[in-house]
């Protein structure tokens, strides 16, 4: 069944527990995507990533993620990391709730862009399992696909 989105809500602040821990999702040049974790609720699943870009992917990223002068003006573009999630047969795109994009000036280096955002599935799989497509092309970062096996228990108590 497809899903149009995950919505951008915020998970439970209490009764959580990980199921799977840090991941790396993809490194390339100058681009590295993590899963930090993922938290399973009674209600369903806290995914935390982390995108880290430096030369020129990130100045593409900082260029994309700027804010917009004009929102009316056509020619303006915005993009940011673009996450697919599926858990068993419910798929559709993620919205992250909590985009703490940062960029760090580098006086001796390359510029590095950091951003770590958070995504809120409302399901819990019976298969065990979860389909995280994740990919950026704007900076470079193309499309990767990883399944991910979670902890046997993934109800909460």
């Amino acid at each position: 069944m497809r899903r149009p989105r995950w919505p951008a809500v915020a998970p439970p602040t209490t009764g959580g527990h990980q199921v799977h821990g840090p991941l790396l999702l993809t490194a390339e040049d100058h681009l590295t995507l993590e899963l930090f974790e993922v938290v399973a609720f009674p209600d369903g699943l806290h995914l935390r990533m982390a995108l880290t870009a430096t030369g020129r992917p990130a100045e593409l990223a900082q260029y994309e993620t700027r804010p917009l002068s004009d929102p009316d003006d056509p020619s303006t573009r915005w993009s940011y990391l673009s996450v697919r999630a599926r858990v068993d047969d419910i798929e559709g795109e993620a919205d992250p709730y909590h985009p703490a994009a940062a960029s760090k000036p580098c006086r001796s280096g390359p510029p590095e862009y950091r951003t770590e955002p958070h995504y809120w599935l409302d399901a819990i799989p019976a298969s065990g399992f979860i389909a995280v497509t994740a990919g950026w092309p704007r900076i470079g970062l193309g499309s990767t696909t990883t399944t991910i096996g979670l902890e046997s228990s993934t109800r909460t108590s």
